[in-house]
């Protein structure tokens, strides 16, 4: 198990898990059980939770349980739902229950943990085969083999979307920080079924000099969009168009190559319905809170609808225009 640089773990723990606990989870929640034990004579006001972990350091989920309540006994049965956030990405993980306690400090504590070395793999919209990406002039073009969603038949999909981003480190399936570089917005798709062969242009952001360049497939929940798969991408090759000498004729005519339909290139502004956070936020005089404000007035008919968000007036209105759309 492998917790974040701020977790601390206690010394001499309050409270530790007993034999029987676990998890399961059920679309984006996660039902959590476990029995717990505790010096109830230590019990003090603290602030208990459950938590699920990755072994690469990824919170997966969080149930607050309050304040441990002593019965006389020291054994506490503990159990709830709260929502699930799966690490991004096809590997099967490890998972870890982690009992933690805050007396207040806003710092939390690690009293006890439990792994499970069975991995489990998450069943989620990924991209499958070959993806790759190449420049000519403003435009990107993107040539992905497969987007496939392999839930059940029942089970439609969340708005989806590919963006593309130039970011500080490498990714791993968590958070991040970096630059928006391309963001298209796909469609939601029923279970067991696929997008073969998906070939779409759109217009780009200038590209950065440095970083690390990761596509991302990301889908809308309650909970805003979350990166369901990444791919890391090399330097994409740039395009350059020019002018080639006429061919000379041949002896022999060649077979005239079948003709190709040209897929329409989609539109670079962003949709205040279905954009990201961190999407919003990169479009110049849009905040992060102004980003926030927009996705929380949600959902739009009109541009126009958009002054409904803190921060957004006529005037920063008129000058988004170019930049969104609904």
């Amino acid at each position: 198990m492998k917790l974040s640089l701020e977790t601390r773990y206690s010394k001499n723990p309050v409270a530790w898990l007993g034999e029987t606990h676990g998890y399961r989870f059920e679309g984006d929640d996660v039902f959590i059980n476990a029995e717990i034990f505790c010096h109830e004579t230590q019990l003090a006001g603290q602030q208990w939770a459950l938590q699920l972990w990755s072994e690469t350091g990824a919170m997966i989920a969080d149930l607050p349980l309050g304040q441990l309540l002593p019965n006389g006994s020291g054994a506490l049965y503990v159990s709830g739902s709260t929502h699930a956030l799966p690490p991004a990405g096809q590997e099967a993980h490890a998972l870890s229950l982690v009992l933690i306690s805050n007396s207040g400090d806003g710092t939390d504590c690690v009293e006890d943990f439990a792994h499970y070395p069975q991995p489990v793999s998450f069943v989620q919209p990924r991209m499958k085969g070959t993806v790759c990406c190449s420049f000519a002039g403003d435009l990107i073009n993107f040539d992905l083999a497969c987007i496939e969603n392999p839930r059940p038949v029942e089970n439609l999909s969340g708005t989806l979307a590919l963006e593309l981003w130039v970011l500080e480190a490498p990714y791993a399936g968590g958070d991040w920080a970096g630059v928006p570089v391309a963001s298209l917005v796909l469609g939601t798709l029923s279970g067991q079924n696929s997008w073969l062969d998906w070939q779409v242009a759109s217009h780009a952001a200038p590209l950065p000099t440095d970083g690390h360049l990761v596509l991302m497939l990301r889908e809308w929940t309650s909970a805003g969009y979350v990166t369901r798969d990444y791919r890391a991408l090399s330097r994409p090759s740039v395009e350059v168009v020019k002018k080639e000498p006429a061919a000379k004729p041949k002896a022999k005519a060649a077979k005239k190559a079948p003709t190709v339909k040209a897929k329409p290139v989609e539109d670079a502004t962003l949709s205040v319905n279905a954009a990201s956070k961190e999407a919003l936020a990169a479009v110049k005089g849009l905040s992060a809170a102004m980003a926030a404000a927009i996705i929380d007035a949600r959902p739009y008919k009109t541009l126009d609808e958009l002054v409904r968000a803190k921060g957004i007036g006529p005037k920063l209105l008129e000058k988004l225009r170019q930049s969104l759309k609904v």
